[in-house]
């Protein structure tokens, strides 16, 4: 992952001061060093009453809310405001995505072979992105969707990020029964860091 995002920022330096690549980038690196601690503590909390909670739910949690802690200073200080109903949002946006992706891929190969199959392809593409539209809107017009972040500065983005070391290194330095400590202390430092910059 390291390798291939220094040969993308030496082909490209100045895609380091693009959110989108920000963003990309930190959520990557919030799945893979928090994903592990962030889904043992959903095992032990929101799915603790459930006897056998599904892999796929589980790991769905875990993989949102990775994400959504990671990029959260840059969403914070890139737009202004923060999605806290987005990890619930995820729950139907991550599963869209990759049939949203691949049924775009065999839509845009099948327009160079048979047109009239790739419309068929791009109307049922068609539907699962107004669906994904549809719940994002929907969710974006909840009360309190979104935090304001008018405080949200550039040391602030570091001072974050330097809390969610010990989360971020938890699997390499901790035995697995301290993973949903960590990863709870993790989601409570990210409450109280958006609440700052929020009344900041």
């Amino acid at each position: 992952m390291t390798t291939m995002l220094a040969a993308v920022l030496a082909w490209n330096p100045l895609l380091i001061y693009n959110p989108g690549f920000q963003l990309s980038v930190a959520a990557v690196f919030g799945i893979l060093l928090l994903r592990k601690p962030l889904l043992s503590l959903v095992k032990s909390t929101v799915l603790r009453p459930v006897k056998e909670p599904p892999e796929l739910l589980s790991n769905l949690l875990a993989v949102s809310l990775a994400a959504q802690i990671a990029t959260a200073p840059i969403v914070a200080t890139s737009f202004d405001e923060v999605s806290v109903i987005g990890v619930l949002t995820n729950l139907v946006a991550v599963p869209l995505s990759g049939p949203i992706l691949t049924l775009g891929l065999l839509g845009t190969l099948a327009g160079n072979i048979f047109v009239p199959l790739a419309y068929l392809i791009n109307v049922s593409n068609g539907f699962l992105v107004t669906v994904l539209a549809w719940v994002a809107e929907a969710a974006s017009a909840l009360p309190f969707a979104a935090v304001a972040t008018p405080g949200a500065t550039l040391p602030l983005v570091g001072i974050f990020y330097l809390g969610c070391v010990p989360a971020a290194v938890a699997e390499a330095t901790m035995p697995e029964e301290r993973w949903p400590r960590a990863a709870g202390l993790l989601v409570v430092w990210t409450a109280l860091w958006i609440t700052l910059v929020a009344v900041l």
